[in-house]
């Protein structure tokens, strides 16, 4: 039997890196006692320093009270003493460094120190939640809570489940989730990436491919995405902000040897590794898709994607999302959710569906997959049944 939100007065969060020390802010300030564990000592003594500025800045903006906040620091913990900071916590929150091996490892020993009813989640971005859970004696007390970066200003947090997770044991962690003030949208199935990041990955991807056949440029694409539909930025402008193609290509092994459903199969576009071999890694290398030099963003004309037909971009996107509803990943509303609370996405892919049709979005479809005939990628980019019978139908997704 684990814990129900009427339960949970401590919660433990084990990793004081900058999602860690985020998570802890927020749970703090939401009225929990709350304990910071990690093995640095500088590295908690930075987050406390952190948090302090963070609550300062919340005050500022009138976000919270002096009061609240003054409250908050009383009742936040920074410890090394890893024991001391799960061994009364109701729920649990594992925010280290994103390696399946170190993760599992915690794992073990959170389930060796936190009592037996206690709910242990972990904050990774797409690892294997299953295995984790699997690294424990009781894998029905498991879930993912996947925050988005920085915790204290993002809304949206993906609650994972896994075949071992019971519907009781997300319940909670919605309702932990929502007492924080912020969004939870549930993925039902463990699958590689869980919602918003499989949305992300064909929003790059797709648009690799166009600029590695010549079809179109970087600029172009990115000029159409940002200014005419909207998007906080075009595909390779995020690509470079965030270092997409480093992480792409260097955790492209790992996609192909997931064995979760759902999982991908197919290599990344061949411009990602040509980039990477030359250190392009982003902006952090003064150099990606854009070059960036003295420039901390690349000049997108406004005019340069004039013509360009952005539903080529949101064609797969939307079948992704399509099959995220047909494989019963996620709920149509969560999935569109997710798009504008994690991604700031104008709508949701879903939402686009239905405004410009399913038809529509069948015929976009097979003009991408008829550009793929020569690669792997081609099934990948083939409209799932749902999206078919929506098309034939006339149907809708709301």
């Amino acid at each position: 039997m684990v814990v129900t939100i009427d339960d949970i007065e401590t919660v433990a969060v084990v990793g004081a890196g900058q999602m860690g020390r985020g998570i802890g802010a927020v749970a703090a300030l939401a009225g929990y006692e709350t304990y910071i564990t990690d093995i640095s000592e500088s590295q908690l003594e930075e987050a406390k320093e952190e948090i302090e500025w963070s609550y300062g800045k919340t005050v500022e903006n009138e976000k919270a009270t002096e009061q609240e906040t003054k409250a908050a620091l009383a009742s936040l913990t920074c410890t090394t003493a890893f024991d001391e900071a799960v061994g009364d916590a109701e729920f649990v929150t594992e925010a280290a460094v994103e390696q399946q091996a170190v993760k599992q490892d915690i794992f073990s020993d959170l389930d060796a120190s936190a009592p037996d009813d206690t709910i242990l989640a972990t904050n990774t971005s797409g690892l294997n939640i299953t295995k984790l859970a699997e690294s424990t004696a009781n894998p029905e007390r498991v879930i993912g809570t996947h925050w988005f970066n920085p915790p204290m200003l993002m809304d949206l947090v993906e609650v994972i489940m896994t075949e071992h997770t019971p519907d009781s044991v997300a319940d909670t962690a919605e309702s932990l989730v929502d007492s924080f003030g912020k969004t939870p949208i549930r993925c039902k199935v463990d699958v590689p990436s869980f919602i918003v990041n499989r949305l992300m990955r064909p929003y790059g991807e797709g648009p690799a491919w166009m600029a590695y056949r010549g079809t179109h440029s970087f600029e172009e694409i990115d000029s159409a995405m940002k200014f005419t539909e909207g998007f906080p930025m075009g595909p390779f402008e995020l690509a470079d902000f965030t270092g997409g193609i480093q992480i792409r290509v260097e955790g492209e092994e790992d996609h192909l040897e997931d064995d979760r459903p759902m999982s991908y199969d197919t290599e990344v576009c061949p411009i990602l590794h040509q980039l990477y071999e030359k250190g392009r890694y982003g902006r952090k290398t003064d150099a990606g898709y854009y070059e960036y030099d003295e420039r901390d963003e690349p000049h997108i004309s406004v005019d340069a994607g004039q013509g360009f037909d952005t539903l080529l971009v949101w064609a797969p996107i939307i079948n992704e999302a399509a099959k995220m509803v047909e494989n019963g990943v996620a709920s149509v509303e969560d999935i569109d959710v997710g798009a504008r609370l994690g991604g700031n996405w104008p709508m949701g892919p879903l939402e686009k569906a239905d405004s410009v049709g399913a038809d529509v979005i069948l015929q976009k479809l097979t003009t991408v997959a008829s550009r793929h005939e020569d690669t792997d990628k081609l099934a990948e980019t083939l409209p799932c049944d749902l999206l078919v019978r929506k098309a034939k139908n006339d149907g809708t997704f709301y």
